[in-house]
């Protein structure tokens, strides 16, 4: 009686575990990078289009950003923490992910990289 009991309530977890799994909507992530040298002293601003921006009503957008050294530069090591984001957010009416940057190292210092990477999530179907 205890096996039958045993295998009845492993039968209902395997059915929720199947259930839960189906239940969960499929999604399709499409991102965008683009990378851009800041010499140091100087500002830039990237600009990188949400892929699919605007095209379907459930999508979901978000953007980030890395920093990193210029590899192999000429140049002292630039310090990471000098390098102020003075605007991060989405722009053009929600098609755009924008990044504005200013490198505080000294003249001199290797260029830093700013890596700005823009995210679609498109829950499926489309609608």
């Amino acid at each position: 009686m205890a096996r039958r009991a045993l295998a009845i309530t492993l039968l209902a977890a395997l059915f929720a575990a199947a259930t839960a799994v189906a239940a969960a909507s499929p999604s399709t992530t499409k991102n965008l990078i683009a990378r851009v040298y800041i010499p140091a002293g100087e500002t830039r601003a990237l600009s990188v289009p949400y892929p699919d921006a605007l095209k379907y009503a459930n999508a979901r957008y978000s953007g980030r950003y890395t920093l990193a050294p210029k590899p192999a530069a000429a140049g002292s090591r630039p310090n990471l923490a000098k390098v102020a984001i003075l605007e991060a957010q989405s722009v053009e009416g929600g098609s755009l992910y924008l990044v504005r940057a200013h490198n505080g190292n000294p003249r001199g210092s290797a260029a830093v990289r700013l890596s700005v990477i823009a995210t679609t999530v498109e829950p499926l179907p489309h609608r």
